[in-house]
């Protein structure tokens, strides 16, 4: 006897995924011209089960707020009902809106975007002289306001 369903690892429902896609979508749309992807096109659920996977059942929480039919509303009727949702709910949102914008700004085409080379920083290191205390000379010339201690 066959059984029709496939399993998954996906942590989501269909309608999950759906109605996540396009709350990322509301929360970072893609430009005009295409050159920044939207929210959803960066894979938000892969980020989250390789850096915070104790995130996702929380993310299943907030996507839990918005009905069946939120996934196929324009951009301009989900907006109200994310910022309603922003409001009643802050801290879940500030959560969901942490973690978007970090999985959003690591991204290759997000970086390329904004003018910034994709990768690493310092792929091949940052190399410092040992011994080299010149490189201090700018902290040490800066006024003391922000190093202030009783003496």
């Amino acid at each position: 006897m066959t059984n029709d369903v496939i399993a998954t690892d996906h942590p989501l429902t269909t309608s999950q995924q759906e109605t996540l896609a396009a709350l990322l979508d509301t929360l970072l749309p893609a430009s005009d011209d295409g050159t920044m992807p939207s929210a959803q096109a960066v894979d938000l659920i892969g980020y989250l089960t390789e850096k915070n996977a104790e995130f996702i059942p929380v993310l299943v929480e907030a996507i839990g707020h918005f009905d069946d039919g939120f996934a196929g509303l324009s951009l301009s009727d989900r907006y109200p009902v994310v910022e309603a949702f922003s409001k009643a709910q802050a801290e879940l949102f500030d959560e969901l809106l942490f973690h978007t914008y970090d999985c959003y700004y690591q991204d290759d085409r997000v970086l390329e975007g904004i003018g910034m080379a994709a990768g690493p920083p310092f792929p091949t290191g940052n190399t410092i002289e040992a011994g080299d205390l010149s490189l201090l000379d700018p902290v040490m010339q800066t006024s003391r306001t922000y190093r202030k201690y009783d003496q």
